[in-house]
């Protein structure tokens, strides 16, 4: 059988957000607002307000050139390697 008539076409769809999470703390999960941090491309050093630890929040080029791995933040502490 042989149907005639309009192509069917293909559905699109939309993106509908269903909830949003505030961002959280990972040590405590106390909300936390990133608006009163000046955050730039790449990795931020983040302390927390409530339990006053430091963390790093990653902040993605728009474009997709993720310079957060070319331009790390150079670390404070190196750990030793096992001994041989």
């Amino acid at each position: 059988m042989i149907r005639r008539g309009k192509p069917q076409e293909k559905k699109k769809f939309e993106e509908q957000l269903v909830q949003k999470f505030p961002h959280c703390c990972p040590y405590c999960d106390r909300p936390i607002s990133y608006d009163q941090f000046d955050l730039k491309m790449g990795e931020n050093e983040i302390q927390c307000l409530s339990c006053k630890k430091t963390y790093i929040k990653v902040v993605s080029d728009p474009i997709g050139n993720n310079l957060a791995w070319k331009n790390p933040l150079p670390r404070q502490g190196t750990r030793k390697g096992r001994g041989k």
